[in-house]
């Protein structure tokens, strides 16, 4: 009785994971090609992969309170022209939308802790809910 809950208790846990596993893919837990979301385009290749943030420029109000503004990547972004963007893109972030902005691409990223960026060539500057 107890090597058949054993192997019962085994059974149950991989059938949970497998669940859990099912379930994340089908919301969206998979890569962007996995869910048929569109890929990055060759414009936003280089800010994806400068995901590290530089100089905080400031805050901005986002949707549900402050935003705090930081230059992405090795880049180097003036802070006022930041500052700029943040501005104007701050009120157009509640429409979750990609949108052009003064010359530059604003997009939501599923970055852990990026609300959203915005890329212009080599340049770009990203959202985040804290500091």
């Amino acid at each position: 009785m107890i090597a058949f809950q054993h192997v019962a208790t085994s059974v149950t846990t991989v059938a949970a994971a497998t669940a859990c596993g099912l379930l994340l893919t089908a919301c969206g837990g998979g890569s962007p090609t996995e869910t048929g979301a569109p890929a990055a385009s060759s414009g936003t290749t280089t800010a994806a992969k400068a995901e590290n943030r530089a100089e905080m420029c400031g805050q901005t109000r986002g949707p549900d309170g402050a935003l705090y503004v930081h230059t992405l990547g090795e880049t180097e972004v003036d802070c006022a022209e930041a500052m700029k963007i943040a501005e104007a893109f701050g009120p157009k972030i509640a429409m979750a939308q990609p949108v052009t902005v003064e010359g530059w691409d604003c997009t939501f990223p599923k970055s852990p802790g990026m609300l959203a960026r915005c890329d212009s060539g080599d340049k770009a500057i990203g959202f985040f809910l804290t500091h």
